[in-house]
């Protein structure tokens, strides 16, 4: 049950109420005896996640998914709503509890707490202000944020100074190119150097980059790999803008050129297309060779029920030898992710995997296990910056 503080500001009031909810939890009339008596109710907190929205229908579906999120990471949880395009209301802070139950019956074992903040309007510049001074000390605090990651947003830079990590989302991005520009900006901020960065859209490419890279353990593959000078990447248009490309696009592509060592050539190609968009890059097999080039090709798709913004299916191939190509595709019924690699004749079949459709709840738990950045991400992410730049 949630329950409306009247004094929003007041630490005292709020640390009171959540020890009540607590002991409420604690002596629960409708929880069924325990045979051995034992029916105390663990309050544990392992974590603070703050939970930055925009709109008011977001908060139904958040709190659902800290249901689950919270059996693996009991947290003390502030869900903050920025309404910043509301009327002007001052801040309205709600407490409830955040009760497991026992897998062998309904008692209730382990218990955490959630602190919602609303604000529209000019009140949600206060949001940090509100929301800061309830952290639990000691505890790793994350910052799932749910909105433009703006750097000149205060609101943001305000909670990132007491954040040691900030989660975001680039498939829920509602302007793709711009949005995913500002996150690299995050990188580069003096004042972010303690915070980690991680994006679940980049989890989701896991098993993508899993079986391309595949392909280069296998030693009879090598030459002919060195031979590849087109890369194709297809994707499913963004549902916030079908006009931007997929950030997981991007981010592969950025990906595969950081790791491969390519370099952006000086001048692009001309070639442009409403549903393709083409980069060129340099690359050297060996220092003295001389640069050669390789282009890549991220092409708009339709694919089924595929959900929007996912990749659909990547390409290495040679334009000189068109019999050689390495693809990782989805399955017909985008149950699948399989590999292929052509070499003239002989079709090598690779690993098949399932396509993993992880919950928000499952992803943000991984990312909630890990305080330090991927520099593999932030090189991939760098590259796709650069990417959009040359591309406008």
């Amino acid at each position: 049950m949630q329950i409306q503080l009247e004094k929003t500001l007041d630490v005292a009031v709020v640390e009171r109420e959540l020890a009540q909810l607590w002991s409420d939890a604690t002596h629960d009339p409708k929880a069924e005896p325990n045979a051995d008596g034992d029916d105390a109710v663990l309050r544990a907190r392992v974590a603070n996640l703050l939970v930055f929205v925009s709109a008011e229908e977001a908060l139904a579906s958040v709190h659902e998914m800290l249901q689950e999120l919270t059996a693996r990471h009991p947290s003390r949880v502030m869900l903050m709503l920025g309404a910043r395009d509301a009327a002007d209301r001052d801040i309205e802070m709600f407490v409830e509890s955040i009760c497991q139950s026992d897998k062998r019956g309904d008692n209730k074992r382990v218990s955490c707490e959630e602190i919602t903040l609303k604000a529209y309007g000019k009140y949600v510049a206060e949001l940090p202000s509100a929301s800061l001074p309830l952290l639990v000390s000691d505890l790793s605090t994350f910052l799932w944020w749910q909105n433009e990651p703006r750097v000149s947003d205060k609101v943001l830079d305000t909670l990132l100074r007491a954040t040691d990590r900030l989660i975001i989302d680039s498939a829920s991005f509602a302007n793709p190119e711009d949005d995913l520009l500002e996150s690299n900006k995050l990188y580069g901020a003096e004042n972010y150097d303690h915070v980690g960065i991680s994006d679940l859209n980049w989890a989701r490419l896991t098993f993508w980059r899993e079986l391309l890279a595949d392909f280069y353990d296998v030693g009879a593959y090598r030459a002919t790999l060195d031979e590849i000078d087109l890369v194709e990447i297809d994707y499913v248009a963004p549902e916030q803008d079908e006009n931007s490309v997929a950030p997981q696009a991007l981010l592969f592509a950025g990906w595969l050129s950081s790791r491969l060592g390519w370099n952006f050539a000086d001048e692009q190609s001309p070639e442009a297309q409403e549903e393709s968009a083409t980069l060129t890059f340099h690359f050297s097999r060996q220092p003295q060779d001389d640069a050669g080039k390789i282009t890549v090709r991220l092409n708009r798709v339709k694919q089924g029920e595929c959900k929007p913004g996912r990749l659909v299916r990547v390409e290495l191939r040679s334009t000189v030898n068109e019999a050689t190509a390495f693809t990782v595709a989805r399955s017909d019924d985008n149950l699948h992710l399989l590999a292929e690699a052509k070499l003239g004749t002989d079709t090598h079949r690779g690993r098949v995997l399932p396509v993993r459709n992880r919950s928000t709840a499952q992803l943000l738990s991984r990312e909630m296990e890990i305080l330090c950045n991927d520099q593999i991400y932030l090189e991939a992410l760098a590259v796709a910056a650069k990417m959009i730049d040359r591309s406008r």
